[in-house]
């Protein structure tokens, strides 16, 4: 049985960093949504594996009740920071580093599969990357005695970088606002407010009414 936690975010988070290949080399569309949703539900089933084998506990991941009045007020203002870091992140460091953009996402607006890629698909990211690449890695970190920049830092570089495909501007932008979500986890111990936060972020970023927000 597994019972380091640093093991264990690196077994959880790999699937997301193979998983930028199939934004370079796979074009067709179902076979893209297969690839990408597996990449992130076989890592989830094995966090939950051992959450129910008791080597995990729903602390480890980030999965801890808050009352009403926290929870609206952390979804709120954990969104709204988020939003204030991504877009306009991203627009900041495109003028600052080069694109070298390798892969990208064959679903187009007009696809049949967009609103399901959309709804469920962004969905799946904002659950299983909040409880990876936030709760878990809080964790994973704090119990090998790093201080809390250190894990700030640490987990934003590794969130940032399970955007390789995308070039350095994403995988800065997405550090910056990954480093922003866990500000969540270290006051509260909860990533639920992240969770709706980060598909907020993204629902709004990809369907391109953050760019008209923002007028970028």
């Amino acid at each position: 049985m597994i019972n380091n936690k640093t093991a264990i975010l690196f077994l959880a988070a790999l699937p997301f960093y193979l998983n930028d290949f199939n934004n370079i080399f796979i074009k067709h569309e179902l076979l893209w949504l297969a690839i990408d949703y597996g990449a992130k539900i076989i890592p989830l089933g094995f966090l939950f594996y051992l959450l129910r084998k008791g080597t995990l506990s729903r602390a480890d991941l980030g999965l801890v009740a808050l009352s009403m009045k926290q929870f609206i007020l952390w979804t709120l203002g954990i969104t709204t920071l988020g939003l204030c870091l991504d877009e306009p992140g991203f627009a900041l460091w495109s003028k600052l580093l080069p694109s070298l953009r390798l892969g990208s996402i064959p679903i187009v607006t007009g696809s049949p599969l967009y609103m399901l890629d959309m709804t469920f698909g962004l969905a799946l990211v904002a659950i299983s990357e909040e409880i990876i690449f936030r709760g878990l890695a809080f964790t994973a970190l704090k119990d090998r005695s790093y201080s809390i920049p250190q894990v700030f830092l640490i987990s934003a570089i590794i969130f940032g970088l399970i955007h390789w495909s995308q070039g350095p501007v994403a995988v800065v932008a997405t550090a910056i606002t990954g480093s922003g979500l866990m500000v969540c986890m270290y006051c509260t111990g909860s990533i639920y407010p992240t969770i709706i936060a980060h598909y907020v972020i993204n629902y709004l970023s990809f369907s391109g009414k953050a760019v008209e927000f923002w007028g970028l």
